[in-house]
């Protein structure tokens, strides 16, 4: 599942936006699509408050305060492509710098002729990217659904269930066939094998109760502590 991410105060721009995407999605993509389109600034950030996966962005940055919104969305959203929406009157100096990093750019009025050559080119190097690199900042889930590119910031803990393994984030869990042996190998250091089934990122820690054998995690969230692996996640905490 691809999931696309769009802010846009206009209903008109935002109708145009999807369209556009949904075309640019089936040439250049076999996969499953998911459109969040948002025209009020409050629920998208009551949506991403939930820190769901997103793959691609498109923000309108014309509209007052949108600009500052889309620098702390890009602070857990680092690894997303972005397209930006602006016009004349906004200087690029606003959206043109390290705290948003925008992949592409698109000036209003917003047309069909004008966004689609954008889109195209925002896919094609969207496409290029997971078909050539490592993808060092995401891990990919290929299952029967398609691929899923979870970041590894936003994995809570990994599980073995059931003869699978599961990758947890806030909001959902991805299964597929693997063994925990070989997630530990693919995984960068701050994840800590916890148990025997478990495998926990240490930056979502909150508390570690060794007496109670239980690691809590963000939004209550716990995952059992093993005897046998104690040690590792106190010797995590000394090499921190």
């Amino acid at each position: 599942m691809i999931t696309f991410v769009s802010y846009a105060a206009e209903k008109k721009e935002s109708e145009l936006i999807k369209s556009q995407m949904r075309l640019q999605a089936a040439r250049w993509t076999d996969e499953a699509w998911s459109y969040e389109m948002f025209e009020q600034m409050a629920e998208l950030q009551t949506y991403l408050a939930g820190e769901p996966l997103v793959d691609l962005f498109c923000w309108d940055v014309t509209a007052a305060g949108s600009v500052a919104a889309l620098e702390e969305a890009r602070k857990k959203y680092r690894q997303a492509f972005l397209m930006v929406v602006a016009d004349s009157r906004i200087s690029p100096m606003a959206y043109l710098k390290p705290g948003i990093l925008p992949t592409a750019l698109v000036l209003k009025p917003l047309k069909p002729e004008t966004i689609e050559p954008v889109l195209n080119e925002l896919m094609k190097t969207y496409s290029e990217q997971f078909e050539t690199s490592q993808l060092p900042e995401m891990f990919v889930v290929d299952s029967r659904e398609g691929k899923q590119y979870i970041p590894f910031q936003q994995i809570c803990y990994i599980e073995a269930r059931e003869k699978k393994i599961y990758v947890r984030t806030r909001q959902e869990e991805y299964g597929f066939y693997e063994t925990i042996e070989n997630m530990e190998k693919q995984l960068p250091a701050c994840f800590c094998r916890c148990h025997r089934s478990y495998i926990v990122n240490m930056q979502k820690v909150k508390t570690v109760r060794a007496s109670a054998n239980l690691i809590e995690l963000q939004d209550d969230i716990q995952v059992p502590l093993s005897r046998s692996y104690k040690k590792a996640v106190k010797d995590y905490y000394k090499d921190a």
